[in-house]
């Protein structure tokens, strides 16, 4: 059976059916944003892969796929400059060169579809609202890199995804979408959803990998990288489920082109292409997850999505980029939403989170700090010394700067604590729990002084 053929029965199905079902209210749509990863979310019934191929071209990426050949994926992937939307923005057609040249005979493909932030939305979105927008990057990654078995690893605590999930994988099958000579093509595959236990590193990808593996999931030093050595030992394709949903919106247009960028967006020659998926969050009167143009800057999403009432100085500060991402002042707003900007800033893109905190003159910077880092204390996994002990000794030197019980030469100590744990924390979050503290003293430097020098707290007196 042919992807028209497919097509047509999909069609066919959906004539037979009484009208879908709505799939809920439209999602409303903010000034700035430009929905590619969230298409279809809040469009069409996610559990019907019928509507899916019949109203969303709907597979005819992957049918586009296996007509241009596994080295064509791969090089109409590099031309699109799609990098990895899971916080290190990777280049994704990269990755999957080296999955695909890596010798094995046994690959396999995942979905890293976790949120380990517990404020981030996006993975719980895409699983829930629009799956085989997923699945098929999923199957266009697998079939590039030769990869005959996949998986699809998410929350466990997200109940309602994983069934749609994998009502969603049952539907593949029926439809000839997986299993052997998938298409006529010849090309095998499988697809398995699996449930992770929630932790702060569950999403980092060789934890992702020893859970994968029945093991205690807890990151690794890697001699190579998962797409060389991964699952069992073999080469293994991690993308996020963002990442994925962006592989099959650009192999649904007939050029392959990247959407979600026009000419014009890129005004300056230096904005990034595409999107990415933000949720705001913290103290908004309205939170958010919406998908804006990258180069889009924080300020401006947040004037977007809180309307006209919200004003830069009616905040204390805004963190991006997860509990590891770095604070940035209420009153300076304008870093734009792309990975170099963000990193020239001193923070990570991250689980792509945006919280905000609080009204300036009611807020201290040390508390601030303070809760940040007994957070980081408390969902270290332990592992790796420097993240273990670094978090723990930063949260007390902090509790001590709170309560006035500061010691001399306690700020040069804590500057050498993130040093040795930017270089010597094995996953990201060790190695970016600094940014939170390192931020926040150079911002707010006048709090820590009235709390160190002083002895008093500029908010509470």
């Amino acid at each position: 059976m042919n992807y028209e053929q497919v097509r047509t029965k999909a069609e066919s199905a959906l004539r037979r059916a009484q009208a879908p079902a709505a799939a809920g209210p439209a999602p409303r749509v903010y000034p700035l944003e430009r929905r590619v990863a969230l298409r279809n979310c809040g469009r069409i019934d996610p559990g019907s892969i019928d509507e899916y191929i019949a109203r969303c071209a709907g597979y005819s990426g992957f049918a586009h796929a296996l007509g241009l050949g596994r080295e064509g994926v791969v090089a109409g992937l590099l031309k699109t400059g799609l990098r990895g939307r899971g916080g290190a923005g990777y280049s994704t057609a990269l990755k999957w060169l080296s999955c695909r040249d890596a010798q094995g005979d046994v690959k396999y493909a995942v979905c890293n579809a976790v949120d380990a932030d517990p404020r981030a939305r996006t993975a719980r979105l895409l699983l829930g609202g629009d799956p085989h927008s997923v699945l098929e990057g999923l199957l266009i990654g697998a079939y590039a890199t030769g990869a005959n078995h996949c998986f699809v690893c998410t929350n466990a605590a997200y109940r309602e995804e994983i069934a749609t999930m994998s009502e969603a994988v049952l539907q593949m099958r029926e439809r000839g979408l997986l299993g052997d000579d998938i298409l006529e093509s010849g090309f095998s595959c499988d697809i398995t959803v699996r449930e992770i236990a929630s932790s702060p590193v569950a999403g980092e990808e060789t934890a992702l990998i020893q859970a994968l593996e029945n093991r205690q999931p807890l990151p690794y030093l890697r001699l190579d990288y998962p797409a060389v050595r991964g699952l069992h030992g073999k080469p293994t394709l991690v993308n996020s489920a963002e990442t994925l949903a962006n592989v099959s919106a650009i192999f649904q247009q007939p050029s392959g082109q990247r959407p979600g960028s026009v000419d014009g967006d890129n005004t300056d020659g230096r904005v990034e292409m595409g999107t990415k998926v933000v949720t705001v969050c913290g103290d908004v009167a309205r939170p958010a997850t919406v998908e804006v143009l990258l180069g889009t800057t924080i300020g401006a999403l947040l004037e977007a999505t809180q309307g006209p009432s919200f004003s830069r100085l009616d905040i204390k500060a805004v963190q991006f980029g997860g509990p590891t991402g770095a604070f940035f002042a209420g009153a300076s707003l304008d870093t734009a939403i792309a990975y170099e900007d963000i990193a020239a800033a001193g923070s990570v893109m991250g689980s792509g989170t945006l919280r905000v905190i609080g009204d300036g003159g009611s807020v201290c910077a040390v508390e601030m700090a303070r809760e940040t880092m007994f957070l980081l204390r408390d969902q270290s996994c332990g592992k790796c010394a420097a993240c273990r002990e670094g978090t723990y000794q930063l949260a007390g030197m902090l509790d001590d700067i709170a309560g006035f019980r500061a010691k001399p030469g306690d700020l040069e100590l804590m500057m050498e604590l993130c040093a040795a744990m930017k270089t010597g924390s094995i996953c990201g979050l060790g190695r970016t729990a600094p940014l939170p503290l390192l931020s926040s003293l150079k911002l707010f430097a006048d709090d820590f002084s009235a709390h160190i020098d002083a002895g008093r707290c500029p908010v509470k007196g």
